[in-house]
Protein backbone atom coordinates (compact mmCIF):
# COMPACT_ATOMS: atom_id res chain seq x y z
CA UNK A 1 0.00 0.00 0.00
CA UNK A 2 1.30 3.46 -0.89
CA UNK A 3 1.44 6.21 1.74
CA UNK A 4 1.51 9.66 0.14
CA UNK A 5 2.33 12.94 1.85
CA UNK A 6 1.30 16.49 0.97
CA UNK A 7 1.33 19.83 2.74
CA UNK A 8 -0.16 22.79 0.87
CA UNK A 9 -2.16 22.55 -2.37
CA UNK A 10 -1.47 26.03 -3.66
CA UNK A 11 0.65 28.08 -6.02
CA UNK A 12 2.80 29.33 -3.14
CA UNK A 13 6.55 29.06 -3.46
CA UNK A 14 8.59 26.25 -1.98
CA UNK A 15 8.69 22.44 -2.01
CA UNK A 16 5.80 22.01 0.43
CA UNK A 17 3.33 23.64 -1.98
CA UNK A 18 1.94 21.73 -4.95
CA UNK A 19 -0.20 23.63 -7.50
CA UNK A 20 -3.87 22.57 -7.61
CA UNK A 21 -3.53 21.57 -11.27
CA UNK A 22 -0.62 19.26 -10.43
CA UNK A 23 -2.51 17.74 -7.52
CA UNK A 24 -5.52 17.16 -9.80
CA UNK A 25 -3.22 15.35 -12.27
CA UNK A 26 -1.74 13.19 -9.52
CA UNK A 27 -5.16 12.15 -8.23
CA UNK A 28 -6.45 11.48 -11.75
CA UNK A 29 -3.42 9.29 -12.47
CA UNK A 30 -3.99 7.45 -9.19
CA UNK A 31 -7.60 6.75 -10.16
CA UNK A 32 -6.71 5.86 -13.75
CA UNK A 33 -4.21 3.29 -12.49
CA UNK A 34 -6.99 1.57 -10.55
CA UNK A 35 -6.06 2.74 -7.07
CA UNK A 36 -8.52 3.27 -4.25
CA UNK A 37 -7.84 5.42 -1.22
CA UNK A 38 -7.50 3.74 2.15
CA UNK A 39 -8.74 4.92 5.49
CA UNK A 40 -6.48 4.65 8.53
CA UNK A 41 -8.22 1.54 9.88
CA UNK A 42 -7.64 -0.31 6.61
CA UNK A 43 -4.01 0.78 6.61
CA UNK A 44 -3.53 -0.54 10.14
CA UNK A 45 -5.14 -3.87 9.21
CA UNK A 46 -2.80 -4.12 6.22
CA UNK A 47 0.24 -3.16 8.28
CA UNK A 48 -0.61 -5.66 11.00
CA UNK A 49 -1.37 -8.48 8.56
CA UNK A 50 -5.00 -8.69 9.65
CA UNK A 51 -6.47 -8.97 6.16
CA UNK A 52 -6.15 -11.33 3.23
CA UNK A 53 -3.89 -10.15 0.42
CA UNK A 54 -5.40 -9.90 -3.04
CA UNK A 55 -1.97 -10.00 -4.68
CA UNK A 56 -2.49 -6.57 -6.28
CA UNK A 57 -2.97 -4.08 -3.46
CA UNK A 58 -3.79 -0.89 -5.37
CA UNK A 59 -4.58 1.33 -2.44
CA UNK A 60 -3.10 4.56 -1.16
CA UNK A 61 -3.29 6.27 2.21
CA UNK A 62 -3.26 9.99 1.30
CA UNK A 63 -1.90 12.20 4.08
CA UNK A 64 -1.52 15.95 4.57
CA UNK A 65 0.65 17.68 7.16
CA UNK A 66 -0.13 21.07 8.78
CA UNK A 67 -3.89 21.47 8.06
CA UNK A 68 -3.49 24.33 5.62
CA UNK A 69 -6.68 26.15 4.65
CA UNK A 70 -6.16 25.19 1.04
CA UNK A 71 -6.92 21.57 1.98
CA UNK A 72 -10.58 22.54 2.34
CA UNK A 73 -10.56 24.95 -0.61
CA UNK A 74 -8.49 23.02 -3.16
CA UNK A 75 -7.63 19.46 -2.12
CA UNK A 76 -10.93 18.22 -0.70
CA UNK A 77 -13.02 18.93 -3.83
CA UNK A 78 -10.50 17.07 -6.02
CA UNK A 79 -10.36 14.14 -3.61
CA UNK A 80 -14.15 13.91 -3.47
CA UNK A 81 -14.31 13.93 -7.27
CA UNK A 82 -12.49 10.59 -7.24
CA UNK A 83 -14.14 9.20 -4.12
CA UNK A 84 -10.86 9.46 -2.20
CA UNK A 85 -10.45 9.99 1.53
CA UNK A 86 -7.49 11.63 3.28
CA UNK A 87 -5.82 11.85 6.68
CA UNK A 88 -4.82 15.35 7.83
CA UNK A 89 -2.29 15.92 10.62
CA UNK A 90 -3.23 18.96 12.72
CA UNK A 91 -1.11 21.34 14.86
CA UNK A 92 -4.05 22.03 17.15
CA UNK A 93 -2.98 25.28 18.83
CA UNK A 94 -2.06 26.92 15.51
CA UNK A 95 -5.47 26.55 13.87
CA UNK A 96 -7.25 29.66 12.68
CA UNK A 97 -3.96 31.49 12.15
CA UNK A 98 -1.02 31.19 9.81
CA UNK A 99 2.09 29.05 9.82
CA UNK A 100 4.58 30.59 12.22
CA UNK A 101 7.08 27.81 12.83
CA UNK A 102 10.67 27.25 11.75
CA UNK A 103 10.83 27.01 7.96
CA UNK A 104 7.43 28.64 7.39
CA UNK A 105 6.73 30.22 4.02
CA UNK A 106 6.95 33.95 3.47
CA UNK A 107 4.29 35.18 3.16
CA UNK A 108 2.84 32.57 5.53
CA UNK A 109 0.02 30.29 4.44
CA UNK A 110 -3.28 30.18 6.35
CA UNK A 111 -4.39 27.18 8.39
CA UNK A 112 -7.91 25.81 8.71
CA UNK A 113 -10.02 26.66 11.73
CA UNK A 114 -11.95 24.20 13.88
CA UNK A 115 -15.21 24.89 12.06
CA UNK A 116 -13.68 23.82 8.75
CA UNK A 117 -12.16 20.71 10.31
CA UNK A 118 -15.45 19.66 11.91
CA UNK A 119 -17.21 20.10 8.57
CA UNK A 120 -14.62 17.97 6.80
CA UNK A 121 -14.78 15.31 9.51
CA UNK A 122 -18.53 15.13 8.97
CA UNK A 123 -17.81 14.43 5.28
CA UNK A 124 -15.57 11.49 6.19
CA UNK A 125 -12.08 12.99 6.18
CA UNK A 126 -9.83 11.82 9.02
CA UNK A 127 -7.58 13.80 11.34
CA UNK A 128 -4.49 12.98 13.34
CA UNK A 129 -2.06 14.75 15.63
CA UNK A 130 0.78 17.00 14.50
CA UNK A 131 1.63 18.39 17.96
CA UNK A 132 0.07 21.53 19.42
CA UNK A 133 2.47 24.23 18.22
CA UNK A 134 4.65 22.49 15.57
CA UNK A 135 8.00 22.43 17.44
CA UNK A 136 10.97 20.18 16.87
CA UNK A 137 10.03 17.57 19.47
CA UNK A 138 13.63 16.39 19.82
CA UNK A 139 14.58 19.79 21.26
CA UNK A 140 12.04 19.73 24.10
CA UNK A 141 12.35 18.42 27.63
CA UNK A 142 10.22 15.41 28.57
CA UNK A 143 7.35 17.41 30.09
CA UNK A 144 7.05 19.81 27.16
CA UNK A 145 7.26 16.96 24.67
CA UNK A 146 4.52 15.07 26.49
CA UNK A 147 2.32 18.16 26.47
CA UNK A 148 2.76 18.56 22.70
CA UNK A 149 2.13 14.90 21.87
CA UNK A 150 -0.59 13.96 24.34
CA UNK A 151 -2.17 17.41 24.45
CA UNK A 152 -2.67 17.41 20.69
CA UNK A 153 -4.73 14.22 20.93
CA UNK A 154 -6.75 15.70 23.78
CA UNK A 155 -7.54 18.80 21.72
CA UNK A 156 -8.73 16.72 18.78
CA UNK A 157 -10.89 14.44 20.91
CA UNK A 158 -12.49 17.40 22.66
CA UNK A 159 -13.28 19.16 19.38
CA UNK A 160 -14.20 16.20 17.18
CA UNK A 161 -15.48 13.67 19.68
CA UNK A 162 -13.69 10.70 18.08
CA UNK A 163 -10.55 8.75 19.05
CA UNK A 164 -7.26 9.95 17.59
CA UNK A 165 -5.00 7.09 16.54
CA UNK A 166 -2.33 8.63 14.29
CA UNK A 167 0.44 11.18 14.63
CA UNK A 168 3.08 12.85 12.47
CA UNK A 169 6.02 14.55 14.17
CA UNK A 170 6.76 18.07 12.89
CA UNK A 171 9.62 18.01 10.36
CA UNK A 172 9.70 14.23 10.79
CA UNK A 173 12.20 14.73 13.61
CA UNK A 174 12.12 12.02 16.26
CA UNK A 175 14.46 10.35 18.73
CA UNK A 176 14.13 7.05 20.55
CA UNK A 177 12.51 8.84 23.49
CA UNK A 178 10.10 10.75 21.26
CA UNK A 179 9.09 7.57 19.43
CA UNK A 180 8.44 5.85 22.77
CA UNK A 181 6.29 8.75 23.91
CA UNK A 182 4.30 8.79 20.67
CA UNK A 183 3.70 5.07 21.08
CA UNK A 184 2.04 5.64 24.45
CA UNK A 185 -0.66 7.84 22.91
CA UNK A 186 -1.18 6.72 19.30
CA UNK A 187 -1.49 3.49 17.34
CA UNK A 188 0.74 4.61 14.48
CA UNK A 189 2.96 7.54 13.49
CA UNK A 190 4.22 8.77 10.13
CA UNK A 191 7.56 10.36 9.35
CA UNK A 192 9.29 11.98 6.40
CA UNK A 193 11.66 9.21 5.32
CA UNK A 194 11.25 8.70 1.57
CA UNK A 195 10.42 5.02 1.11
CA UNK A 196 7.59 2.58 0.59
CA UNK A 197 5.72 1.49 3.71
CA UNK A 198 6.12 -2.20 4.53
CA UNK A 199 3.78 -4.43 6.57
CA UNK A 200 4.95 -5.01 10.11
CA UNK A 201 7.71 -2.39 10.05
CA UNK A 202 8.36 1.17 11.26
CA UNK A 203 5.16 1.37 13.33
CA UNK A 204 5.94 4.77 14.88
CA UNK A 205 8.08 6.31 12.12
CA UNK A 206 6.31 5.15 8.96
CA UNK A 207 7.95 6.25 5.69
CA UNK A 208 5.91 8.09 3.07
CA UNK A 209 6.16 9.11 -0.58
CA UNK A 210 6.74 12.88 -0.73
CA UNK A 211 4.61 13.99 -3.67
CA UNK A 212 6.79 17.03 -4.35
CA UNK A 213 8.99 14.62 -6.31
CA UNK A 214 6.21 13.36 -8.56
CA UNK A 215 5.01 16.44 -10.41
CA UNK A 216 5.57 14.71 -13.75
CA UNK A 217 2.75 12.39 -14.80
CA UNK A 218 5.24 10.08 -16.51
CA UNK A 219 7.28 9.61 -13.34
CA UNK A 220 4.21 9.33 -11.15
CA UNK A 221 2.53 6.78 -13.43
CA UNK A 222 5.78 4.82 -13.50
CA UNK A 223 5.74 4.46 -9.72
CA UNK A 224 2.07 3.47 -9.77
CA UNK A 225 2.89 0.72 -12.25
CA UNK A 226 5.67 -0.61 -10.03
CA UNK A 227 8.74 0.99 -11.57
CA UNK A 228 11.11 2.09 -8.79
CA UNK A 229 14.10 3.54 -10.69
CA UNK A 230 13.11 7.19 -10.24
CA UNK A 231 12.18 6.65 -6.58
CA UNK A 232 15.58 5.08 -5.89
CA UNK A 233 17.31 8.00 -7.59
CA UNK A 234 15.39 10.49 -5.43
CA UNK A 235 16.22 8.48 -2.31
CA UNK A 236 19.90 8.66 -3.18
CA UNK A 237 19.83 12.40 -3.82
CA UNK A 238 17.89 13.02 -0.63
CA UNK A 239 20.41 11.03 1.40
CA UNK A 240 23.25 13.11 -0.03
CA UNK A 241 21.47 16.38 0.73
CA UNK A 242 20.56 15.21 4.21
CA UNK A 243 24.24 14.63 4.95
CA UNK A 244 24.96 18.09 3.57
CA UNK A 245 22.27 19.63 5.79
CA UNK A 246 19.40 19.96 3.33
CA UNK A 247 15.83 18.79 3.91
CA UNK A 248 14.43 17.90 0.49
CA UNK A 249 16.38 16.47 -2.42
Amino acid sequence: MLVLTYHSISNAAGPTSIPPATFAMQMAALADAGYRSARLGAFLDWHDGNEESSGDDRRALITFDDAFADFADEAAPILKRHGFSALVFVPTRQLGGVESWEGANRPPRSLMNWEAIRALAAEGFEFGGHSRTHPDLTGLDAAACEAEIAGCAQDLVERLGTPVESFAAPYGRVSANVVTMIGRHYRVAFGTRLALARPGRDRFDMPRIEMHYFRSRRQWSGLLEGRRTYLRARQGLRAIRSIAGGSIG
